[in-house]
């Protein structure tokens, strides 16, 4: 990602003096930046174009409106089965063997819907492989659904916001309009 975006700025500040028919005052600088994005050009390969094309692709899915409301169906079908106690019960590994399922049959569809050649187990490879390339923001979301203890505390951040927010509206007192009316 990080080769693309210079050879991005570089191709850009190259064409913007090309464009202008300027080629005859290029100076050396411009000379040898254009060597450099043919040397990036030639190290960039299929795996390097694959790679980048789907982690853009993996970025924009876990914001997909489709993804998060999948997240929040589930959460909300599943939060209350969870509780603070330590000890875990043995529902809350078939419900998060559930989610897993559910994610990753989310994202490998969508993936093969983008990138038709998509597997995920090169995919995971790759992530792994490459990790410092990929977005940290992106890859500690997907950090989350491979750990048990995080799907955890989120279950319970989710309930204990939802009671809040249940918690928080005002009770509403409804009085009969002839209580305060004058007798006859």
């Amino acid at each position: 990602k990080q080769w693309y975006q210079r050879r991005v700025a570089i191709t850009a500040g190259i064409t913007n003096n090309l464009s202008r028919g300027d080629m005859a005052n290029s100076n050396a600088e411009d000379l040898g930046v254009m060597g450099i994005v043919e040397d990036v050009a030639h190290k960039s390969n299929d795996k390097d174009i694959e790679f980048d094309t789907l982690i853009g692709h993996l970025q924009d899915i876990v914001l997909e409106v489709g993804f998060q409301d999948l997240q929040d169906g589930f959460l909300s079908e599943h939060s209350d089965e969870f509780d603070e106690e330590e000890e875990n019960k043995l529902v809350y590994m078939e419900i998060y063997n559930s989610y897993i399922t559910k994610i990753e049959g989310y994202i490998s569809k969508r993936l093969k819907d983008l990138h038709p050649s998509f597997q995920m187990d090169l995919l995971l490879s790759m992530i792994q492989s490459r990790r410092d390339e990929v977005d940290p923001e992106l890859f500690d979301t997907l950090a989350s659904f491979a750990d048990f203890v995080l799907f955890k505390e989120t279950m319970l951040n989710y309930k204990s916001q939802r009671d809040n927010e249940m918690g928080e509206f005002p009770t509403l007192v409804v009085t009969s309009m002839a209580c305060g009316l004058p007798r006859s």
